[in-house]
């Protein structure tokens, strides 16, 4: 096995094992992921609208229906008409989502002290740069892709 592959799969195998590792403390929780990711994203782009998330977190719109109405039944997050086009619905946090996005910021710092054991902090502020390179390299080539170039 070469360099290249062994990045690419060690990439994968670590984001794998974090996503499997928050999931299991999620979920002793009583967050699911289709329910934490929904939550953790609009954080982060609260008032987005339905589709444009759906396609961020790379699922099918009725799949993130379902997921919404049941957060909005829960009343975590709630649905206004978008005020330039009716078809559209944006979503937003309620306050009653204040609790549980707070346990996911704390299952996170944990989950992350645990992978990060161990492992000196010039290391990781070296893991931090090379990754923000090439996530750079990588939105830098679908910028030029999407451009026809």
């Amino acid at each position: 096995m070469n360099k290249d592959t062994t990045v690419g799969l060690g990439l994968h195998d670590v984001a794998r094992m974090l996503r499997r590792e928050f999931d299991r403390r999620a979920r002793e929780q009583g967050l699911t992921r289709a329910r934490w990711q929904v939550l953790w994203n609009l954080t982060h782009r609260e008032g987005i609208h339905q589709a444009a998330l759906a396609e961020i977190m790379d699922v099918a719109p009725i799949s993130l229906t379902r997921q919404l109405e049941r957060l909005e039944e829960e009343g975590l997050v709630e649905r206004r008409a978008d005020a330039t086009d009716r078809r559209r619905r944006r979503v937003y946090l309620t306050e009653r989502a204040a609790p549980a996005l707070a346990r996911l910021r704390e299952l996170a710092v944990e989950t992350r002290l645990q992978a990060l054991d161990g492992i000196p902090a010039e290391d990781i502020e070296t893991l931090t740069r090379v990754l923000e390179r090439m996530r750079a390299n990588l939105c830098q080539r679908t910028d030029h892709t999407e451009q026809g170039e």
